[in-house]
């Protein structure tokens, strides 16, 4: 019997860590002082830790013990409505995007970090969270095929971008195949699908456009450029 796992290890650039950071990153096994230099360590450890939203769920409720946040006596405390509470807290509550986390994220099994950034750029206490880097791998006890890949990912505000090593694999096959059948259109879509998947990583909806314009243009450029 083979048993599969996922490792990975990050940091969160920020100016320091405060209550609202270990509320909501402590399960990553947050480590303040390293590496340093605007930093600060995370990770996702087989059979060591396993970051979930139960467990954001404590830290944002000593959170808001911590703030002064009155909490009911009378009902079983949930993400949602802890989050609207400390929105109020932190000036929030009319932020759309947080919003629509609330009313929408499902809030089980394991945190992820994408919504985590979310809420820590809402609720900053003095952390300034700018980004997250995170590269993890899966592996196997066992050398089967395909069972060992990676994965890393960038985010921030104004920018997110995911790439896995199986993706590499499969745009690779499907782009062979399409040079293969002399698909043009198929291979031309193909590209045209990574870049939009790229661009669609920019939040500044005029920003995104307009770098899509300049993209057409440098193409076009070096489509000239290769003709003469």
């Amino acid at each position: 019997m083979a048993n599969n796992y996922y490792e990975g290890t990050g940091v969160l650039v920020l100016d320091r860590v405060t209550p609202v950071i270990k509320a909501l990153f402590d399960a990553f096994a947050l480590d303040e002082n390293h590496p340093g230099n605007g930093q600060a360590y995370i990770a996702q450890i087989a059979e060591t830790n396993d970051p979930r939203w139960t467990d954001v769920l404590d830290g944002l409720e000593n959170l808001a013990t911590q703030l002064g946040i009155p909490m009911p006596d009378d009902e079983e405390l949930s993400i949602p409505p802890l989050l609207e509470r400390l929105a109020a807290h932190f000036g929030a509550d009319q932020d759309g995007e947080l919003e629509n986390l609330i009313e929408h994220h499902h809030f089980e099994d394991s945190a992820d970090l994408e919504a985590l950034l979310l809420i820590a750029t809402r609720f900053d206490d003095g952390h300034n969270l700018t980004a997250i880097q995170f590269e993890g791998c899966w592996y196997c006890s066992k050398p089967r095929l395909f069972e060992f890949g990676g994965n890393g990912c960038y985010l921030s505000r104004e920018v997110q971008v995911f790439r896995t090593s199986s993706q590499a694999l499969q745009l690779g096959d499907q782009l062979r195949n399409t040079i293969l059948a002399a698909d043009i259109e198929e291979a031309s879509a193909l590209i045209a699908l990574e870049a939009a998947n790229l661009l669609a990583g920019i939040t500044d909806e005029q920003f995104r456009l307009n770098v899509r314009h300049r993209i057409a243009e440098r193409l076009a450029q070096t489509s000239t450029i290769s003709a003469d």
